[in-house]
């Protein structure tokens, strides 16, 4: 019977060490023999779990949404049930599924042994968490790096949306959802979310869910510095539906062309491109959460039309 807690931290995540070791201490009182692993590179931890996870009971990532999302594929690999501790700025995916920012309050969830099945986004066969998004939010994960992020944490990022509202320029994008019927809008900002949070706390859609198998789709049409400033507010509530410069559709399957060619922001990485394929693995990861018959968000509502307004 597997018994060992894989427990693998970030380096670069940016709790004190204190804080791990009252993690690590309430995991082993707990009875769940944590193997602490800290991984020299960020890159080098999907080989650690393609390496231990198999063999163990359960792996714990200690680290933010980067860190998770080059994870993904090795823990779907692994296929062990997941614990979080949130070590990152955002931490955006820790916010959808109410893990405390507390890490041993986070390890005691593990402990508990509760869990549930969440989705996981898919953009070019990438697996993700949070969301996939282009234009004016690229923009500011580009300026949204280095001594900036560590020092100013999450208040630098009303400072990069300043800064990316500068370089954003509307683009035409060409959504093609399963059944072919397409669209063709300009917009300065798109985005297909998987979970619930991105960006430092913004809501994808006020009724967004990372475990009822939808995709939620969302773009805003070309605005100026004063209107993205009017629309941000919307956005940092989910507050989109029927507002004017925003529409939103719910998809489990879309293709992406967008003239001029643009970077992806994957759960506040630049790592995919257009042309860009989305789609949806339901039910893909088991996590451990506060209380699994709780839904992740508020799956269930009825889904929005597919079909393009």
């Amino acid at each position: 019977m597997k018994s060992e807690t894989l427990v693998i931290i970030n380096r670069q995540g940016g709790s004190a060490g204190r804080d791990v070791t009252r993690a690590l201490a309430v995991l082993r009182d707990g009875g769940l023999n944590p193997q602490l692993v800290r991984p020299d590179r960020p890159e080098q931890i999907s080989d650690v779990i393609r390496e231990q996870g198999p063999e163990s009971a359960r792996i714990i990532i200690g680290g933010g949404d980067g860190t998770m999302l080059h994870s993904a594929q090795a823990l779907l690999d692994a296929g062990r049930p997941v614990g979080l501790l949130p070590m990152g700025t955002a931490n955006d995916l820790a916010r959808t599924l109410d893990i405390p920012a507390d890490l041993a309050d986070a390890a005691r969830l593990v402990v508990r042994g509760r869990t549930t099945r969440i989705d996981l986004g898919l953009v070019n066969g990438r697996p993700y968490f949070n969301v996939a998004s282009m234009g004016f939010s690229a923009n500011v994960a580009r300026h949204h790096t280095g001594e900036r992020k560590r020092r100013l944490k999450l208040l630098s990022y009303p400072v990069s949306w300043l800064d990316a509202q500068r370089d954003t320029k509307p683009f035409r994008i060409r959504l093609t959802d399963r059944d072919g019927k397409t669209k063709s809008t300009r917009t300065t900002l798109f985005a297909i979310g998987n979970g619930v949070f991105y960006g430092g706390g913004m809501r994808i859609v006020e009724d967004a869910a990372i475990d009822d198998g939808n995709l939620d789709v969302f773009y805003v049409r070309p605005l100026g510095p004063l209107g993205m400033l009017k629309v941000l507010p919307m956005l940092r509530i989910g507050a989109i539906r029927h507002k004017r410069d925003i529409r939103t559709h719910r998809v489990h399957w879309l293709k992406v062309v967008a003239e001029p060619e643009q970077q992806i922001n994957v759960d506040g990485e630049l790592v995919e491109t257009t042309p860009a394929v989305f789609d949806i693995l339901p039910r893909a990861l088991e996590f451990h959460v506060p209380d699994p018959t709780l839904s992740m968000g508020t799956a269930g509502n009825a889904a929005r039309e597919a079909g393009w307004t």
